[in-house]
């Protein structure tokens, strides 16, 4: 069974406070949010109401985590963001989407396009 891992963030601010490792084994199960808040000690004291879970799939956005510098979860989308390395380094960071779904969105556009483009060729060559 593949699990991926969770990201617990605060609903006011976004602040993640923890992301659980992503487990491939045969002998784990699922577990919800009072399970995880009962049993890892980074989530314990944390009041259930003020906390919030992003469940992701087994190996999203691990490249994402490793190459950015810090990541939140947007309040208002409920979406995972995350700021990358800058050029000069000292600016503060700016959180955008994942580029790994930034790059799926630019392949889509791509493949659309050059679908498009050869279709207007094969109507003006007949």
């Amino acid at each position: 069974m593949k699990i991926g891992p969770k990201v617990y963030w605060r609903r006011a601010s976004g602040e993640v406070i923890f992301v659980t490792p992503q487990i491939e084994s045969n002998s784990v199960r699922e577990t919800d949010k009072a399970d995880d808040m009962g049993f890892y000690p980074q989530l314990q004291g944390f009041d259930q109401e003020q906390v919030d879970v992003l469940k992701l799939e087994f190996d999203k956005y691990t490249q994402d985590f490793q190459r950015a510098t810090g990541y939140w979860v947007n309040p208002t989308t409920g979406l995972i963001e995350f700021a990358y390395p800058v050029e000069g380094g000292d600016a503060d960071p700016e959180y955008q989407a994942p580029l790994t779904d930034q790059v799926s969105e630019l392949k889509a556009r791509q493949d659309s396009t050059e679908a498009a483009l050869l279709a207007l060729m094969d109507t003006t060559t007949t």
